[in-house]
This record gives C-alpha cells, sequence and structure tokens, in this order.
C-alpha cells in the first residue's frame, strides 16, 4: 500500500504532524510505501523559499495585516481558493500528475490546506480518484481547510462537531482522532531521576518555550520574573533561535537554565509544573497530553489565536497580558491546588493519546477499502 503525505513548511507544526503519522506507518507496518511531500518545495525551490520568507515576515513585521487577511477568510475563502487553482494550473498540476503516477498513491493525506485545495482541484476535474484526508494542525476549522472534495477531515476534538455543523459539512467526513504526536508524551517517568538526569532541582517548575522558532517574547517574559524574583525554577528552551540562547546562556541565575533545539521535550514536560509559551497547535496538543497547565503570554495572528480561545473555553490554562497578570498566573497555579488539578482534570478529559495510532490504522483502513474496491470492479 502506497501512502501519500502532503505538507507545508509554515513553521515545524505541519512536518511534523505528517512525519509523525508516517514514522508511525513505516515502524509498525513495513510493508506500506510512505512518502512525504513539501508542496512549495516540490513546486519549485526558489519559489518555496519566496512564500515561506514572505509568511515569516508578515506574521513577525505585520502581524496586524496577517491578522486582518485571517480573520477575513474566516468570512469568505475566495483568495485562497483562486491563488490554488492558479498555482494549480501553471505550476502544480503537471508536475503532481507525474508523481501520482509514479507513485500510485492509495490515499493521500494533506495537513495542510493549500495542498488540501489543490488536490481537491484535481479531484473535481476527474484527475484523481484516491481517499484525500484532511488532518487538521490547530484547534480551529479555518473555511481554507475545507473542500467538498476531501473525504475525510480529522479534527483534534469532539467539540468541533458544532463547527462543523456550521460549515455544513457531512458529519460522517468527521474522525475526531486529534492532533498527532509522538507517543512518548504518553509516559509518565519518574520525576526524580528525570531531575537528576537533566541536572536540575526537583521543584516547582515553569517550561519557557516558543515553538520550534524559538518566537515570542522570551526575554520580555524573562525580565518580568527576574524583576518580581518570582521563587519558581525556569527551564527555557529557544528551539533554533540560536541568538536567544546565547544571550540566555550568559545570565548567571541559579534557578534559570536554557536549551536550545532539543529532541527531549517530553522529559522537560515530566519535570514541569506549567508551560509559558505561545500555544502552537503541536506543544498544546503535547502539553495536554502531558496535563501541564498552559499559560498563553504571546500569541501568532490567526490560528494562535484560535487556538488561545480554545485553551481558555476549556479551562486548560490562562492568559497573561501584562507582569503582573503573568505573575499572578503562575502564583495561582502554585498555590491554589484545587485551580491546578481542575487545570489537570479538563486536560485529562480532553487528551487523545492514542492519535497517532488511530491515524495510521484509518488511512491503511482506507488503503485496503479501495483495494478490495478495484477488486470488485
Amino acid at each position: 500500500m502506497n501512502i501519500l503525505f502532503f505538507t507545508v513548511s509554515a513553521g515545524e507544526g505541519h512536518n511534523q504532524v505528517s512525519k509523525t503519522v508516517a514514522d508511525y506507518i513505516k515502524n509498525h507496518y513495513a510493508n506500506h510505501n510512505v512518502k512525504i511531500i513539501d508542496t512549495f518545495n516540490y513546486m519549485h525551490p526558489h519559489l518555496h523559499k519566496i512564500i515561506i520568507e514572505t509568511y515569516m515576515k508578515s506574521i513577525k513585521y505585520m502581524p496586524a495585516l496577517y491578522r486582518f487577511i485571517y480573520n477575513r477568510s474566516e468570512v469568505t475563502d475566495s483568495s485562497i481558493s483562486d491563488v490554488s487553482e492558479f498555482l494549480n494550473q501553471v505550476i502544480l498540476s503537471r508536475k503532481l500528475s507525474k508523481l501520482l503516477s509514479d507513485f500510485q498513491p492509495d490515499v493521500i493525506a494533506c495537513t495542510h490546506p493549500f495542498p488540501a485545495e489543490a488536490l481537491s482541484v484535481m479531484k473535481r476535474k476527474g484527475k484523481i480518484n484516491m481517499p484525500l484526508v484532511t488532518i487538521l494542525t490547530d484547534y480551529t476549522i479555518h473555511p481554507s481547510w475545507i473542500n467538498k472534495e476531501v473525504d475525510y477531515y480529522i479534527l483534534p476534538s469532539e467539540t468541533f462537531a458544532y463547527q462543523f455543523q456550521y460549515w455544513e459539512i457531512p458529519t460522517e467526513k468527521a474522525r475526531f482522532f486529534g492532533i498527532p504526536i509522538d507517543e512518548k508524551f504518553n509516559s509518565q517517568p519518574n520525576r526524580h531521576q528525570l531531575c537528576s538526569k537533566l541536572d536540575i532541582t526537583n521543584t516547582f517548575t515553569a517550561l519557557i518555550m516558543g515553538g520550534g522558532l524559538g518566537l515570542g517574547n522570551i526575554t520580555e517574559t524573562l525580565n518580568y520574573l527576574f524583576t518580581y524574583n518570582v521563587n519558581i525554577q525556569l527551564l527555557v528552551v529557544t528551539g533554533k533561535n540560536e541568538d536567544l540562547y546565547n544571550y540566555l546562556s550568559k545570565i548567571n541565575r541559579p534557578n534559570l537554565k536554557a536549551f536550545g533545539f532539543v529532541n527531549n521535550i517530553d522529559e522537560l514536560m515530566s519535570v514541569s509544573d506549567l508551560i509559558i509559551t505561545k500555544p502552537g497547535g503541536i506543544t498544546l496538543t503535547e502539553s495536554l497530553n502531558k496535563e501541564l497547565p498552559i499559560i498563553v503570554t504571546s500569541k501568532l495572528p490567526g490560528q494562535e489565536e484560535r487556538n488561545t480561545e480554545f485553551i481558555l473555553n476549556h479551562g486548560i490554562g490562562m492568559i497573561a497580558t501584562s507582569p503582573n497578570s503573568l505573575i499572578s498566573c503562575i502564583n495561582l497555579l502554585k498555590d491554589d491546588q484545587e485551580k491546578y488539578n481542575v487545570f489537570k482534570q479538563n486536560m485529562s478529559r480532553l487528551k487523545k493519546t492514542k492519535a497517532t495510532k488511530d491515524i495510521a490504522e484509518f488511512l491503511l483502513a482506507l488503503c485496503l477499502e479501495k483495494t478490495k474496491n478495484l477488486l470488485c470492479i
């Protein structure tokens, strides 16, 4: 069986979701073929670079404009559809036809709305007929994800059934499996032993992150905490932001430990009592599975604002928009055990610990179903 994933390198989340499910299939079902395509890079490396740089600069330097476009497209998404239709006609269709002919996928899964839209155009024109699955990577349904040619949508929570109804999508297309992350986030290792391994103190600890790219107001957040002399241990992950890591490494404070780009976020979460972060879909899901209450101090416009709404509406964290509110949030979680336990109980109820397994097995089941249908013809 051949399973083809389409993703886009806009941040880390879309790629990570594709890789997580693909790796699970490779590790547990070695007789199946899996391929991941970075859509823009596949279309043209230079175009990929331009698009990604434009996206990153827009959210960093023109967040108000990006927010306006995102919010506007929640009402009408014709602009994205038109762009996808144009790129599909001019560039993607010809290259995709060769790829699909060579790889012969039994099912296609998309972790970004652009390839889902482009492939929907091909399906609408009768150029492809295999099952098309969309895996959402944030805790919201933006209309850019919605295409009537998509056969199934994999959603992060049953609570999105209401949004599904709003967009008039047939309920049989919904699968509430969750957002797939590495299974190591389901484990609960011995905290004392982990603290010894990481050379940190086993005390009340806040993990501070800004996603894989080290974005967000991490320096500003730390300055608040240093000014108010909050008596907790601080673990800071700077991701690929080397300048930030070098800056923090020079700060001599016994309660601060900085990490660069690491592969053991699960361990850092296991030794922490709360996380201060920007609310990317993957970070939110990892925190959910670890039952680690969230404090949002910065958020990118668009999808991360919707992720923040999910956090607040479901009682799994708080938002701090000022130094005083940040200190208050930390102290509340530190001192009010009842409130802290409510957050953890809500996270326990919402988390989807089998998401990766469920999604992988669902895709494989679609492959088998397609094969059976062909044999019956």
